[in-house]
């Protein structure tokens, strides 16, 4: 039947056969065809295997016993380095190996599971870094921006806001009583992590819009509705399974971390992100004049789940509020996707579904201004704490706009030229 379906046959039953819809039936052709020449290989042989999805035998593939993985661990020396490198703001996965990357990962997920409260999970050293690695090869390493090293910058956000809040006990912050990030346990923490860590787990190198218009299975299955946060949760969670990570979690939390990591994924999902910032700034009024330690269990439930989610979403976009040249080098790397996906629409005869900017410069300014600083501003105002970043935020603003303005300036310049040469 999933062989019928993927074929097209969902179309037959679900659609009357009009012309509209025969005309895009040359959708699914690429499935069965022999490969069409196309500039980002990669990319197309990639799509064309979700449409051909044998869901049966991906999931007994994710769900097969772990075999030992033969992994190295950096030195102690580089170790330490990295660790020093994981404590700070100004923090970029650019010049790091894989292996470092994976030691990154390692790192934090030690030191958080070195808690008291987290002993009773009991995952082992091997069994941490089997995982690990594990996760890392799902993601596709030439994707430019949804990478392995995206999700390392994600996690690595999270650390530092989280140790900033003297959440975690590896700085000399020290943690004030009653505040909103008190409703954060330490198996929340590990929760929000593992979302982290996961939240573009098998990400295909394009937006949820192409696959709604080149009609994917994917889209089908969810129905249009943040199809890749849900493919990266399923995908996660299949390896937390494979790992028996899951079973460490134990009855009496498994229910409230798969609640947390799911919705924590699918708050990355941008078609929501109005929506989200809306809650969150209806939080912060909530939250302004009450003891979070006073509210009852189904209050304090949605509270922690509103605030794992605006958290993520921060580290997800928190490349904008980076040092303005890592903030820059990711804005390079995004715009290389989006342009190896118009691409591909192209010539599979989609309509364009990445936004366009006219500039590099316009892109970030539009993105920093509409988007990220009504988010962190938010957030600021729940947890006063994070206002820093909302700081750089405008100061990167400020040097995309002289940028702009540099820019504008040297064209006017070189008309003027032109224009004085073809009056000589």
């Amino acid at each position: 039947m999933l062989n019928c379906i993927h074929a097209g046959a969902v179309d037959y039953l679900i659609k009357p056969l009009h012309l509209d819809v025969i005309k895009t039936l040359f959708l699914k052709l690429h499935r069965n065809q022999p490969d069409l020449k196309m500039h980002h290989l990669p990319l197309y042989q990639r799509i064309k295997e979700m449409s051909c999805y044998n869901v049966p035998k991906i999931m007994m593939s994710l769900y097969a016993s772990s075999q030992k993985v033969n992994y190295t661990s950096v030195s102690r020396e580089r170790s330490s380095e990295l660790q020093s490198k994981l404590c700070r703001w100004d923090f970029g996965p650019f010049d790091l190996t894989e292996q470092e990357l994976i030691e990154c990962v390692y790192l934090i997920f030690d030191q958080l599971l070195s808690l008291p409260e987290l002993d009773q999970l009991n995952i082992k050293q091997d069994q941490l870094y089997e995982f690990i690695v594990d996760l890392s090869s799902v993601y596709h390493d030439d994707n430019p921006y949804h990478n392995f090293a995206h999700a390392v910058d994600v996690l690595q956000c999270l650390f530092f806001m989280l140790c900033e809040l003297g959440l975690l006990p590896f700085t000399n912050k020290i943690k004030q009583q009653g505040k909103p990030q008190d409703m954060l346990s330490a198996i929340d923490i590990f929760a929000l992590f593992i979302a982290a860590i996961g939240h573009d787990a098998a990400h295909p190198g394009v937006n949820n819009m192409f696959l709604v218009n080149a009609s994917n299975p994917l889209a089908t299955l969810y129905n249009d509705q943040s199809i890749l946060e849900n493919l990266h949760s399923v995908t996660l969670f299949q390896l937390l399974n494979k790992h028996g990570i899951d079973k460490s979690i134990g009855e009496d939390h498994a229910h409230s971390f798969r609640k947390i990591v799911i919705k924590s994924i699918l708050a990355t999902d941008m078609a929501l992100h109005s929506d989200y910032v809306e809650k969150i700034q209806q939080q912060a009024k909530r939250l302004d004049t009450i003891d979070v330690n006073t509210l009852d269990c189904p209050t304090l439930e949605k509270e922690r789940l509103l605030l794992c989610s605006a958290l993520i979403k921060c580290a997800d976009i928190s490349n904008v509020a980076r040092s303005f040249e890592f903030g820059q080098q990711w804005a390079h790397l995004l715009v290389q996707e989006f342009s190896a996906q118009d691409d591909l629409e192209k010539q599979l005869g989609l309509p364009p579904s990445a936004v366009q900017h006219s500039s590099l410069e316009d892109s970030q300014i539009g993105f920093i201004r509409f988007v990220a600083l009504g988010l962190f501003q938010s957030v600021s105002e729940v947890i006063k704490e994070l206002s820093f970043a909302v700081d750089q935020l405008r100061s990167n603003l400020e040097r995309w706009e002289a940028l702009k303005w540099q820019k504008q300036e040297e064209e006017n310049r070189m008309m003027m030229r032109g224009n004085e040469g073809r009056r000589g």
